[in-house]
């Protein structure tokens, strides 16, 4: 195989998995299978947040690329439903953060038990070895996309 064609399958299964991952649809299943009530416009706002444990209301923004503005509203409607408090930026008081309340993580946990569950269904057939390979490798892709953003 062509090293250009290693690439392009490479992107081929990756824009698979991403694509994958990121539908709302795919969103919806696992908040109903968790059995909690999360609007799938809230579901990557959350996620994100449990993932860093605060964020500012910009980068979040720009982390789902969505307007910093509608940003904001939506993570006000995650206040009021009491999943994420406000915390004070240690360096520019300004600077709004967020991160999860104890309800929030609490529906973090009950997703990631739920995400867990499917993910252990549908990689059934694979031993092991193969998931340990897989996680390694996914983990030095991660690792290597970090380090040259």
């Amino acid at each position: 195989m062509l090293m250009q064609d290693m690439y392009d399958e490479l992107y081929g299964s990756l824009f698979e998995i991403v694509s994958f991952f990121t539908r709302p649809k795919q969103d919806k299943l696992l908040v109903q299978k968790a059995g909690v009530s999360l609007d799938t416009a809230l579901f990557p706002l959350v996620m994100r947040i449990a993932r860093a444990g605060s964020l500012g209301i910009v980068e979040l923004a720009e982390q789902v690329d969505r307007d910093h503005s509608t940003v904001s509203r939506q993570v006000d409607k995650l206040v009021s439903l009491g999943l994420v408090v406000h915390a004070d930026a240690v360096v520019d008081k300004r600077m709004r953060k967020v991160s999860l309340s104890d309800a929030g993580d609490a529906i973090v946990e009950k997703i990631a038990a739920t995400r867990r569950t499917m993910m252990r269904e549908a990689l059934k057939d694979w031993d092991e070895q193969e998931l340990a390979a897989l996680q390694t490798s996914l983990a030095h892709l991660a690792q290597t996309i970090r380090d040259r953003q």
